[in-house]
């Protein structure tokens, strides 16, 4: 029961590394197998020379990087309020 609390924010820093890790691995499975979605998108826009499609999938990717790591972070700050105090010096 002490030690999980005290754990808690290794634990969200390591899931706030793995859920942008995740999004890479999902872009990098739909290259070499799919049909469909935002990295086949990206690999069907370098394919074809199509540098719109392309962009705005890697935009949108981007997007959903950065969102789901601010809310794994959001979600940090709410449930181990007591790490509050070590966030303060960081940018």
């Amino acid at each position: 029961m002490i030690r999980f609390p005290n754990a808690l924010p290794y634990i969200f820093a390591g899931m706030r590394i793995s859920i942008t890790l995740a999004v890479i691995g999902a872009v990098v499975g739909e290259f070499v197998a799919a049909n469909e979605g935002l990295g086949y998108m990206v690999f069907s826009g370098t394919a074809n020379n199509d540098t719109a499609l392309t962009f705005g999938a890697i935009i949108v990717l981007a997007a959903i990087g950065i969102s789901l790591f601010w809310i794994v972070g959001a979600l940090r700050w709410l449930l181990v309020p007591w790490a509050r105090e070590s966030d303060e010096g960081e940018a």
